[in-house]
């Protein structure tokens, strides 16, 4: 994302990111055809709108903020989706899910921050909105998608988020320098980042809890700093607090899995709301 907002403005990368996105989810078209279930079609506009609000506010923060404070005061979600879990679906989140988040931002801290956050810069209070963005759009796909076709939700999501970014692309002061840096970022933003992952998301997190996924998703640095090292030919820039934060996140992982089966959601968890009954698969 810093790499990709270097080359263009933030609005205009990640329409650019998100058309390349929209374009790989053509072969799921398909799903849209037949009757909708009441308020399916409405769920997925939502949750494209959250995903937009949420790029579009992370984005242009970015540009007000460091990269490592952006980093950390996203993964504030993690804490947010237990927190919203109640007075959104009714449902109270496990105590193991809320030590688990709170292993998983104190491990995010020691691994993402430099320089603490005692004094704020300009770009906080939009990178926390935003993460409280991405909490409901966990939240939202939880429920939504064990109710509803997830490949209709994930298809109206994508193309919803992609229009509005570009409806509102022209608000913004427009730049980009085209060449083979900006390119690479749309390509690997656009394709894995976005369209893998969220196909990922609300394939499979109908068989799991928000709190969980949320914990999962804290784990982006660790996977960063591995994927990092391996491009560096073995070499790591990973210090002392580093690996503890990176333990910390592994400890919150497994301590929000405590007293729950593996892969099935509970009552307890939240955003696990009604489930829609389908044929096995053959």
């Amino acid at each position: 994302m810093k790499l990709g907002l270097d080359h263009a403005s933030p609005l205009l990368f990640l329409t650019l990111r998100f058309v390349l996105a929209a374009l790989l989810t053509v072969p799921f078209l398909p799903a849209l055809r037949g009757t909708w279930a009441r308020h399916e079609l409405l769920g997925g506009l939502v949750l494209g709108g959250l995903l937009a609000a949420s790029f579009a506010v992370q984005g242009v923060a970015l540009n007000l903020t460091t990269p490592s404070r952006s980093a950390f005061l996203t993964s504030f979600y993690v804490v947010f989706v237990p927190m919203l879990s109640l007075p959104l679906t009714g449902h109270r989140p496990r105590r193991a899910s809320w030590l688990g988040a709170l292993l998983a931002l104190a491990g995010l801290a020691f691994m993402t921050l430099e320089g603490g956050l005692l004094r704020w810069q300009p770009g906080d209070l939009l990178t926390l909105a935003g993460a409280l963005g991405f909490a409901l759009h966990i939240l939202g796909v939880g429920v939504l998608t064990g109710r509803h076709d997830f490949r209709r939700l994930y298809v109206l999501q994508i193309f919803s988020a992609t229009v509005l970014l570009a409806l509102f692309t022209p608000l913004e002061q427009i730049f980009w320098q085209p060449g083979i840096q900006l390119l690479w970022t749309v390509i690997f933003t656009g394709a894995l980042a976005t369209g893998l992952t969220f196909y990922i998301q609300n394939r499979v997190q109908r068989h799991t809890s928000a709190s969980r996924t949320a914990v999962i998703f804290s784990m982006e640095p660790v996977f960063a700093a591995l994927v990092a090292a391996m491009m560096a030919g073995g070499r790591s820039d990973f210090t002392l607090p580093h690996l503890f934060g990176a333990s910390l996140i592994l400890l919150g992982l497994i301590t929000s899995s405590l007293g729950s089966r593996s892969g099935v959601p509970q009552d307890g968890d939240p955003a696990v709301g009604p489930r829609r009954r389908t044929a096995p698969s053959p």
